[in-house]
């Protein structure tokens, strides 16, 4: 699929992409209420990687990560074909950061969980994703 956006216009694009008040964070959030979970903030931003959702006391991060920006392998979204090499860098540096900002809160005592794009927006994973809540919260990681 070639890019039907001059240079930049596609700058222009992608500077409007969100970071956060998403709309996979605002799944993530009312399902946290729906359970009726309480000791959580949103997007974090004094926590390392800054979490979509962190539980301060209990030291629980959890990230929503898109599958396009993600590299997601369930997914497999296609590169854009104008300028690969940006992108492959692009994700690749993101992958990099996840593996980085997981293994730097998990030295800090902290409880990673990550969940994906793909996962938040199926009703069969959501169920799993609420049972993963659960025994995290109660009972650490497993």
């Amino acid at each position: 699929m070639t890019d039907n956006l001059s240079p930049e216009d596609r700058k222009k694009a992608m500077r409007a992409v969100k970071g956060k008040g998403t709309s996979l964070e605002r799944s993530l959030f009312s399902m946290l209420a729906g359970m009726g979970i309480r000791g959580w903030r949103k997007n974090a931003s004094d926590v390392i990687g800054k979490p979509d959702v962190a539980f301060d006391k209990k030291k629980i991060a959890i990230f929503i990560d898109g599958c396009f920006w993600h590299g997601c392998k369930t997914c497999n979204r296609p590169m854009p074909i104008s300028n690969q090499e940006y992108w492959q860098q692009k994700i690749s540096r993101n992958i990099e950061l996840s593996k980085d900002y997981n293994a730097r809160l998990r030295d800090s005592d902290w409880i990673v969980f990550r969940i994906w794009e793909h996962q938040i927006k199926n009703a069969i994973e959501r169920v799993w994703i609420r049972e993963e809540i659960r025994q995290i919260l109660h009972d650490g990681p497993q």
